[in-house]
């Protein structure tokens, strides 16, 4: 085999020495030079350049200069990507990013790795370990990612993030090393319904026991019935849903937490990502039910009015929120 198919391959080769991967590397950096002496207004020499330099790339992408990679073949991008000031690829093995991937000034991705012991270090070995970033992914200023990390869709890397491991979907995760701090909304999805209706059911118990439990049994079947018709957002931890938001229009139907996830902040991500999308937001809640109400409270929403609840006779509170007032 030659160096050139054992770094392709995965295998220890001979990063330093090799004649054939040193001309490519020197070819590779002289389009880098190149790309990096071009005014910032020659948008359209810097593009071509990105397209020879890279070995996939799609119809929309921008990569502000100054840029530089080993390789430039072995990187893949997809639509609508961008690229801040002062980044680096090594790509020794194949690093792909997706579509809608925003990327921070300062970053850097590295696939090359090298022995642990010094003599095989110092003889010029090395491997390569590919990196995955999926669609939709935000990475903030000076993250760095190191050999073999994939990088979940959705998900967003905080700003000078060590990334040594993968990091799943619809997170945002950072620190040195990279952890996921918190899960991110998501559109709910069908086969996300059973789980859906177990935390509706068993929260609506936990949290209203001063309404039987026959009421909220009672009412399942209509609530699943209405369930695709809502706008609901999850969060999800290890692919099961851990808390939702039910939206009708500017309403709140509800936000329920898995009771073994709550006083996490997962009510709040959904309420911010609700606020995010909505100028105004109103909802219903039972006065009985001091913990929600506090929440809303200390969340900005203002009591509008109380009014007797005719299905249950308990008093409840409608409850408002406007995007200005918090301005």
């Amino acid at each position: 085999m030659t160096e050139k198919e054992k770094m392709l391959a995965g295998m220890i080769y001979d990063a330093n020495y090799d004649k054939d991967l040193m001309q490519e590397r020197l070819k590779c950096k002289d389009l880098c030079y190149e790309f990096n002496q071009l005014r910032p207004s020659q948008i359209g020499e810097q593009t071509q350049l990105i397209r020879e330099i890279f070995g996939k790339t799609k119809k929309s992408f921008y990569v502000l200069s100054p840029f530089w990679c080993d390789y430039g073949y072995n990187i893949e991008i997809g639509e609508n990507f961008f690229m801040n000031h002062n980044c680096v690829i090594l790509d020794c093995a194949k690093v792909t990013f997706g579509d809608n991937v925003f990327i921070a000034p300062d970053c850097g991705f590295y696939t090359a790795g090298h022995p642990m012991d010094a003599e095989r270090r110092n003889q010029g070995l090395e491997y390569a370990r590919p990196i995955t970033v999926g669609d939709n992914v935000w990475i903030g200023g000076g993250v760095h990612v190191m050999p073999g990390v994939s990088i979940g869709n959705d998900t967003v890397i905080a700003g000078g993030s060590i990334v040594t491991k993968d990091i799943p979907d619809h997170v945002l995760a950072g620190g040195n090393p990279c952890r996921v701090i918190r899960p991110l909304a998501q559109k709910f999805a069908e086969q996300d319904l059973d789980q859906v209706m177990e935390i509706w059911l068993k929260t609506n118990i936990q949290a209203h026991g001063f309404i039987t439990e026959d009421y909220w049994k009672s009412n399942e079947e209509d609530v699943r019935q209405m369930m695709p018709e809502a706008e609901i957002y999850v969060c999800k931890e290890n692919q099961r849903v851990t808390a939702f938001i039910g939206l009708m229009d500017d309403y709140i139907a509800g936000i329920f937490v898995d009771a073994k996830k709550q006083s996490q902040g997962l009510g709040k991500v959904l309420l911010n990502h609700a606020k995010q999308i909505k100028e105004r937001l109103t909802l219903h809640v039972y006065q009985k039910n001091e913990r929600a109400l506090h929440f809303y409270l200390r969340e900005g929403f203002q009591i509008e009015h109380k009014q007797t609840d005719e299905n249950t006779g308990e008093t409840e509170l409608l409850m408002v929120w406007e995007k200005n007032e918090e301005k």
